[in-house]
C-alpha cells in the first residue's frame, strides 16, 4: 500500500479546484483513497453508499463484517467539512457506529461519537492535506482507515487511546510559533483588523493595513519558547533571538517594498503600478481560455477569509458585513469580481493561490516584485 502518490495527486488537484462539489469529492477523493487503503469500493456490502440510519443517511458506511457498519464517512462541500457534525454524530451514536469521519476532501476530521464532551472534544484528530506533509497525511489516513486495522479493531483502539491521552496538548503548544508565522506572513485579515481597531481607538486614525503588516513582520523576541519543563522566560536580547523555539521572522526593513514593478507570467512581462494591479493582471491572464478558472480559484482556501470571499460573483459575498466597502473591487470575466480592500500580503497570497489553481509554479512560472 503506497498512499503517497495518491495523496500528492489529490492535493495538487484540490489546489487547482478540481473537486467543486460533494459528488466529485466522493468519487475523486474518498473512494480513490479507500481503494488504496484496501477497501473493495465496488462491493456495496463493504463500502455501502447512502447508508440509511433510520433517522437519515450517511454518504458511506465501511462495513465489517459485510453489511455491518464499523465507520461512517460523511462528505461535505468544499470548505464545509465541519457542517452537520451534530447530525452525523447523532446518526452514528443511535446506530451504534463507534467511529465517524467528516471530510470535504481537503480536511478530514475523525470523531468518537460515544465519548463524552463537546463535539470538538470528541474529535480525535483533524487532518488538513494542505498543512501536513504527504508522509504524515498517509500515516494518519492509514492509522484510522486502513481496512485490516478497521477489521481488527486497531484503528478504533488507537482513536480511543488518543482521545484519552491529552498529552497531545503539548504538540499543539509547540505548533504555536509556526501558526503565528503563517498568520503574519499571509497578512491574516482578522489579525490585521484587531491591530487596526486598537490603534484607531488610541490614535483616532486608522492605520494602513500594509503598515500593520510591516510591523508584524518586524516583530521579534516576544514569543516565550516552550520546553519540556514548560515556558521559559527569555532573556532580554540585544539582537533578535534565534534558534529552536523562536519563530523565524525577517528583520524589519525600513524601506517599504516597492508598490510598482514587473510581473512575469510564463516568460511574458507585465508592468504594474501597485499590488492590486498585479493581482488583477494575474487573475485576468490565467482565466483567459479557461471559463472554470475563476470558480476554481474562488474555492481555494487562500482566496477567502474567515467571513468573506475575496473572489466572488456577488458583492455581498465579498463584503457581507461592510456594505460601505463594496465599491472596492475589480470586475473580472464571467461575472466574477475580486475584492481590493486587501493588504499586500493577501494580494500576494491570492496570486500564489491562482498560480496553484492554474497548475503553475510561483517563483518560476509566475514571479512578482512586491
Amino acid at each position: 500500500m503506497d498512499l503517497h502518490p495518491t495523496i500528492e495527486d489529490i492535493t495538487a488537484k484540490l489546489r487547482q479546484g478540481r473537486f467543486p462539489n460533494e459528488q466529485s469529492i466522493s468519487q475523486g477523493i474518498v473512494l480513490r483513497l479507500l481503494q488504496v487503503l484496501g477497501w473493495d469500493v465496488y462491493d456495496t456490502n463493504v463500502v455501502w453508499p447512502e447508508f440509511q440510519t433510520g433517522e437519515g443517511r450517511v454518504d458511506f458506511a465501511l462495513c465489517h463484517p459485510p453489511s455491518k457498519p464499523a465507520v461512517f464517512i460523511e462528505v461535505k462541500q468544499p470548505g464545509k467539512a465541519e457542517d452537520g457534525v451534530r447530525q452525523a454524530l447523532e446518526y452514528a451514536f443511535h446506530t451504534g457506529v463507534p467511529f465517524i469521519v467528516l471530510t470535504d476532501g481537503k480536511t478530514w476530521s475523525f470523531y468518537l461519537p460515544a465519548e463524552r464532551g463537546s463535539y470538538e472534544d470528541r474529535r480525535v484528530y483533524k487532518l488538513d492535506l494542505f498543512e501536513r506533509a504527504t508522509e504524515q497525511a498517509a500515516t494518519v489516513l492509514a492509522k484510522y482507515l486502513h481496512k485490516p486495522r478497521v477489521e481488527t479493531g486497531s484503528a478504533l483502539e488507537d482513536a480511543i487511546r488518543e482521545y484519552r491521552n491529552r498529552n497531545r496538548q503539548k504538540e499543539a503548544k509547540q505548533a504555536i510559533p509556526e501558526a503565528w508565522r503563517e498568520l503574519v506572513e499571509k497578512g491574516d485579515e482578522l489579525l490585521v483588523a484587531l491591530v487596526a481597531d486598537a490603534v484607531e481607538s488610541k490614535a483616532g486614525v486608522r492605520p494602513e493595513d500594509d503598515d500593520i503588516f510591516d510591523f508584524l513582520i518586524g516583530l521579534h523576541g516576544g514569543y516565550v519558547p516552550v520546553t519540556g519543563n514548560g515556558p521559559v522566560a527569555p532573556k532580554q536580547p540585544t539582537k533578535p533571538p534565534t534558534g529552536p523555539g523562536f519563530p523565524v521572522v525577517p528583520a524589519m526593513n525600513k524601506q517599504k517594498a516597492p508598490r510598482q514593478g514587473q510581473l512575469l507570467i510564463k516568460g511574458k512581462a507585465f508592468g504594474y503600478s501597485n499590488a492590486k494591479d498585479a493581482m488583477v493582471i494575474v487573475l485576468t491572464e490565467l482565466s483567459k481560455g479557461d471559463p472554470t478558472f475563476l470558480q476554481r480559484c474562488s474555492q481555494h482556501p487562500d482566496c477567502s477569509g474567515r467571513k468573506r470571499r475575496y473572489i466572488a460573483q456577488s458583492l455581498e459575498d465579498m463584503y457581507p458585513d461592510r456594505p460601505d466597502l463594496r465599491e472596492m473591487h475589480e470586475v473580472l470575466s464571467g461575472g466574477w469580481m475580486v475584492a481590493t480592500n486587501l493588504n499586500n500580503a493577501l494580494k500576494k497570497s491570492i496570486i500564489r493561490a491562482a498560480t496553484e489553481v492554474a497548475g503553475l509554479h510561483f517563483g518560476s512560472d509566475i514571479t512578482v516584485d512586491f
